[in-house]
């Protein structure tokens, strides 16, 4: 019942592993196709989509025996829109006493506060937590961290964990649990490393803003002979092992202060691939730094079924004929790699509406009670004529 990215990220991380989701939308979008559509691209995939406006005579019956033949359901929304329509843990128990429902919203915590049923998304969770300071490096000129819904996604991963443990607790306990979590929890969490204080502790100074190369001459990116940039992670106590690099040696005895200085000439002296075999063979931690166009094409691959998690650090599958009408290129679900556990390769999304028909007469719908609620508008098979234009 989720939208846009935290929610449908969160069921779309459990159908990696095997979760069953029915992905239910309203009759006709409430989102424009970019928050729909394209982000459901990557969201969808794997899942059943049935359109049907829950607050209609029809689909009110639809969504009700959806309720009562599912284990889990995800809804983004605030308590009061969940009391509403029924959701709330008494409600719930009586359309279904063994689901667990978890809520994922955007201002809620561990206690209730002026904003908790304030709804709203990503970008101002960023402005209030403190993220676009962060990242912009001033309070003049605040920036959004990335531009696909950062908090959003660990958000997602939030409610997926939420959901895993309420499973183990009604396995291990029979308790059923309702779980939670929000883009500010989520928020709270990613910035745990920058909220500590002690007696004397001076001005947090940590990097910060656009221009930044790094936390310190040692931990910071550096540009090659070759144009390309390469990432150079190191630690004080791997300073003897620079010695061992050839055009390195003498870093150990080189003032900090003038390390930076030091190491951008250097490194100007062959290209990245070759300052990669170097500090690699002294146990120095590095990368190079490839684009996004490098990396896809160098490791892309037919999709054959397999989800990718045996194929090194980045692994991209080209979907000739995917339903979209187009020829899409999409990240394989290589990130967990599990040694008991399995990983499963999701088909390409469907076109939204694409499973109405097929999950009512799962529900046990005749095929005349289905005709009759697609006329009437309140269930719908699509909300376009096409996937994506033509």
């Amino acid at each position: 019942m989720c939208n846009v990215i935290a929610g449908p990220h969160a069921a779309s991380y459990l159908a990696r592993f095997g979760a069953e989701v029915i992905k239910l939308d309203p009759a006709t979008p409430l989102y424009d196709s970019w928050n729909t559509v394209i982000y459901g691209m990557s969201q969808g995939r794997g899942k059943k989509s049935i359109l049907a406006d829950i607050k209609s005579e029809h689909g009110r019956k639809v969504f009700e025996d959806l309720v009562k033949s599912v284990d889990v359901i995800f809804w983004n929304a605030p308590d009061s829109q969940i009391r509403r329509m029924g959701l709330d843990a008494e409600s719930l128990r009586k359309l279904n006493p063994e689901a667990i429902f978890c809520k994922l919203d955007c201002f809620s915590g561990v206690q209730r506060g002026v904003r908790t049923d304030y709804i709203g998304y990503d970008d101002l969770v960023q402005a209030t937590t403190g993220i676009m300071l962060r990242f912009g490096g001033a309070m003049d000129r605040p920036e959004e961290h990335a531009h696909v819904g950062t908090i959003d996604v660990m958000c997602g991963f939030g409610g997926a964990l939420a959901v895993a443990a309420s499973l183990y607790q009604k396995h291990r306990f029979g308790r059923i649990g309702r779980g939670r979590t929000s883009l500010s929890s989520n928020s709270g969490l990613l910035q745990i490393p920058f909220a500590y204080d002690f007696r004397g502790r001076g001005l947090f100074d940590e990097p910060s803003g656009p221009e930044v190369n790094g936390y310190d001459p040692l931990s910071r990116f550096y540009s090659t002979a070759s144009g390309v940039y390469i990432l150079l992670s190191a630690y004080e106590a791997d300073l003897p092992r620079f010695r061992a690099v050839e055009g390195l040696e003498d870093l150990p005895n080189v003032p900090a202060e003038e390390r930076a200085a030091f190491l951008a000439g250097a490194f100007q002296s062959h290209p990245a691939t070759e300052w990669i075999a170097r500090l690699r063979s002294a146990d120095i931690g590095c990368a190079l730094c490839n684009n996004i166009d490098e990396l896809r094409s160098e490791n892309m691959r037919e999709p054959d079924g397999s989800p990718g998690t045996e194929r090194g650090s980045y692994s991209f599958s080209q979907y000739a004929d995917h339903p979209s009408g187009h020829e899409v290129i999409q990240l394989d679900p290589y990130a967990v790699r599990p040694e008991r556990g399995r990983v499963f390769a999701l088909p390409p999304t469907e076109k939204f509406g694409a499973s109405t028909r097929m999950v009512l007469a799962e529900l046990g719908y005749s095929d005349g009670a289905i005709e009759r609620m697609l006329k009437s508008g309140q269930i719908s098979e699509s909300w376009s004529g096409e996937y994506l234009p033509s």
